[in-house]
């Protein structure tokens, strides 16, 4: 495949990206309410979502993906109520000092797991990979090597998104000194998953 074929899946691929959407809102969450380890896992389980879908596309599976109908919506529902549970949970602790709340991380495998349905359940990485990717790639070129080198693009690309956001949120998390702070700081996180999750039932 052509070089010029690789920019461009990573160009549109970007271009995607950073359009804000549940899986930044949800990186934003975790990552104020559960700290850098849960930001790294929620970025880990972006990437599996978005793997899994190029790997769809490649097999020419991605307009099934689409059309699952019912077992679509269910993985939406389940990915959706998933980031409001832990949004809620988020909002309702209780926030103290020291070695407890304010430096605890979060469990790695819960914000993978968070990263990944919310990828699985966003409409609009479905749209990109059987609707976008088509148009800059040619579907029937690609080999066992170009797969490879496209789902590296893919990680590259959404680790440079991801990690503005991550290490933003992460250094406010930090700059907390207050109890009263960090219960406003938990807030503001769980409502950002809330948010996420019901953008994700919702589109």
């Amino acid at each position: 495949m052509s070089l010029d074929s690789l920019l461009a899946f990573a160009g549109a691929l970007l271009l995607a990206a950073v359009i804000p959407g549940p899986g930044i809102l949800g990186l934003l969450g975790w990552t104020l309410g559960k700290g850098k380890r849960a930001a790294v896992g929620y970025a880990i389980g972006l990437v599996i979502g978005d793997m899994t879908y190029l790997a769809l596309a490649v097999l020419g599976l991605a307009a099934l993906a689409q059309t699952m109908g019912e077992a679509f919506l269910l993985v939406k529902i389940a990915g959706g109520l998933y980031l409001a549970y832990m949004g809620i949970k988020i909002w309702r602790s209780r926030p103290t000092l020291g070695n407890t709340q304010l430096n605890r991380e979060g469990s790695l495998m819960a914000a993978v797991l968070g990263g990944l349905t919310t990828t699985l359940a966003n409409p609009k990485t479905i749209v990109f990979y059987m609707g976008i990717m088509p148009l800059v790639v040619d579907m029937h070129a690609i080999t066992v090597p170009i797969f490879f080198e496209l789902a590296a693009i893919t990680a590259t690309v959404l680790i440079a998104v991801v990690t503005p956001y991550a290490l933003a949120a992460n250094k406010a998390r930090r700059m907390i000194q207050t109890p009263q702070a960090m219960a406003r700081l938990n807030k503001g996180a769980g409502a950002a998953m809330v948010s996420a999750g019901t953008a994700v039932v919702v589109s």
